[in-house]
């Protein structure tokens, strides 16, 4: 079965979108977490116009998630790429990441970065190589240990 991808529009798939934030967090090793996920009302405001956010889903269950944030005017940030652990291996995260691209190509980005760690969400990057994304130079500071920044070229 080939995952649905929608975008969050409504409260309850806002609040379904912040679930899978806090999955997000407690999935990732410790040094590379972010810390405290946003309410559900400041990620309807801050995921809309430029920015989005999409959820991946398996009949009824919602099991994945990405957003693009307008990171400056010509520049889209990818973020919070996750799908469920017992949903992985189904295509999900390609899904949802190839959809973040598309959103931010209609949405007139040049580009669209990312950040990740290589060593420690080895899959994660592998996928993100696969869809053409090559290492950049820092566009960010991070608090989390060897990060590893990513951009691909929307033009």
């Amino acid at each position: 079965m080939k995952p649905a991808i929608r975008q969050a529009r409504s409260t309850a798939e806002f609040r379904r979108l912040r679930d899978l934030f806090e999955q997000y967090e407690a999935d990732l090793p410790a040094g590379l977490r972010h810390g405290a996920v946003p309410g559900v009302e400041e990620l309807a405001q801050a995921l809309h116009g430029r920015s989005a956010a999409f959820l991946a889903s398996l009949g009824d269950d919602d099991v994945g998630c990405v957003a693009v944030r307008e990171f400056g005017p010509q520049t889209a940030q990818l973020r919070h790429l996750f799908v469920a652990p017992h949903r992985r291996g189904l295509g999900a995260a390609r899904s949802l990441t190839a959809t973040a691209i598309e959103f931010a190509r209609s949405q007139r980005y040049a580009e669209i970065v990312l950040d990740t760690n290589k060593e420690q969400l080895e899959p994660a990057y592998l996928l993100y190589r696969s869809l053409g994304f090559e290492e950049c130079a820092p566009f960010v500071t991070v608090t989390y240990e060897s990060p590893t920044f990513m951009a691909l070229k929307l033009e």
